[in-house]
């Protein structure tokens, strides 16, 4: 967060800097309302403060839902398929990938490890806060540290450049440099597995959360629109929660078994599930009952398993969870059916609703597929529900060079917090009222209804 005497200089220049008839977000007028205007009348003189204002108040405003969106009806032939990402299921208080390692730090320093303290004193220290960062660095670490030639290479490339130095500078360099101090593979490791296990901790929290609106409206589209598939990257049960609470079967999403009921519903996890638990030794991967898994933890009849041990060979056992890493598919292999199964349900649909997903440059496969699945389907649209409003830009333009032809309105967005607006989207699809009225119809007050 910028001091406030930056942070209005550096909105009155973006004001200023922006072209007139480029559209302009209307929830500025509440990130001045409510973040900058208390601040306003001591570090701005008084005609800077009511050139904001104005700016704000008579620009032209983007919509926030494209028209497109409301013009949208399906029928029984026409596949949707969800991506659901963290912004899903943040209403439901768990927290999103951004606050997740200040909530790993909080845990560790409950454990009372010095080097776990060092470790997160250093981070702070320079504001590193990314938990995607910390835990691909330790991955990272440990593979280089059990062989001297990765290390050497990753000292190659990432300091001298890719420079060849002639054999008189090597070895003179060699001379002065002081010997490098020996690797400590094992604690890399311990320190790798605790780092593990933490996030294991964390993600226990999400046992005790509840659906909220967004999983109910999906559950309530599923009812009228069977052609439907679920992906989503979140390792909470909210909404297996849904969709078994309403009765509706899942396929087996582990195995790829199918359901008995013609009725089963695909839901891909892709990180795999806060119900799911592996073997480091044999591989075996189970799933355990989430209602009955949650009804035990929430009457404290039995703790959440964050390490067990394994029925079959004896080794460890802990929940099958993907941490947020640069390079998902080396860790965990046997997730890779499941991918697949995602890549086939998003090459399947006609519409694809991403629901709070933010394509972080961690799920670059993820984009990948979906480029690919837009290009060989030339009638394929994206519905983006994300409160990002600079979300929908960037993946045009980061998908027209791709794709031949690319038709911007391909990827239409719904700027809203999801809660809100996709329970009104969903019903609008299904045609069961016209929505976009009731959404744009002011309110009337009680005077006017006597009127």
């Amino acid at each position: 967060m910028y001091p406030p005497e930056i942070a209005i200089y550096r909105l009155l220049k973006f004001l200023r800097e922006k072209p007139e008839d480029e559209p302009l977000d209307p929830r500025w007028m509440n990130i001045w309302e409510e973040k900058y205007k208390r601040y306003a009348h001591r570090s701005a003189p008084l005609h800077i403060i009511r050139y904001i204002e104005e700016e704000i108040v008579q620009s032209p405003k983007v919509k926030a839902i494209d028209e497109e969106v409301w013009e949208i009806k399906i029928n029984d032939d026409i596949k949707v398929t969800f991506l659901l990402g963290a912004g899903a299921s943040a209403p439901s208080d768990i927290p999103t990938v951004d606050k997740l390692l200040s909530e790993l730090w909080k845990r560790a320093r409950k454990i009372g490890r010095e080097d776990l303290d060092r470790l997160a004193k250093w981070c702070s220290e320079r504001d590193i806060n990314n938990i995607e960062d910390l835990l691909t660095a330790a991955y990272i670490s440990y593979f280089a540290a059990r062989n001297r030639n990765i290390t050497s290479l990753l000292d190659y490339f990432i300091f001298s450049g890719g420079r060849e130095l002639s054999e008189e500078v090597y070895f003179l360099q060699r001379r002065r440099l002081p010997r490098s101090p020996e690797i400590d593979v094992s604690s890399i490791s311990f320190l790798q597995d605790t780092l593990q296990t933490l996030f294991g901790l964390l993600t226990s929290t999400m046992i005790s959360a509840s659906p909220n609106p967004t999983h109910q409206a999906i559950v309530d589209f599923i009812k009228t629109h069977k052609n439907t598939s679920i992906i989503t990257t979140n390792y909470d049960g909210c909404i297996d929660e849904a969709l078994l609470r309403d009765g509706i079967p899942l396929k087996g999403t582990i195995s790829g078994e199918k359901g008995d009921s013609s009725d089963a519903i695909q839901l891909i996890k892709m990180h795999g599930s806060i119900n799911w638990a592996y073997c480091d030794s044999c591989q075996d991967v189970r799933e355990f009952d989430l209602l009955e898994l949650k009804e035990a933890y929430e009457k404290d009849k039995l703790s959440y398993p964050v390490m067990g041990i394994c029925k079959n060979c004896g080794g460890l056992r802990r929940p099958l969870l993907v941490p947020p890493l640069s390079f998902k598919f080396l860790m965990f292999p046997n997730l890779i059916d499941i991918w697949n199964s995602a890549s086939q349900s998003i090459e399947e649909a006609d519409y694809l609703i991403i629901v709070g997903y933010s394509f972080a440059e961690a799920d670059t496969y993820i984009t990948k597929i979906i480029s690919r699945s837009m290009s060989l389907k030339e009638n394929q649209k994206m519905i983006i529900v994300n409160t990002d409003p600079n979300l929908v830009p960037t993946l045009r333009d980061r998908f027209s060079p791709h794709i031949d032809g690319f038709n911007e309105k391909r990827i239409l967005k719904a700027c809203e917090s999801s809660e809100k607006i996709l329970p009104d989207i969903l019903r609008s699809m299904l045609g069961q009222k016209d929505i976009k009225k009731e959404v744009e119809q002011p309110v009337k007050n009680k005077d006017e209804e006597h009127e």
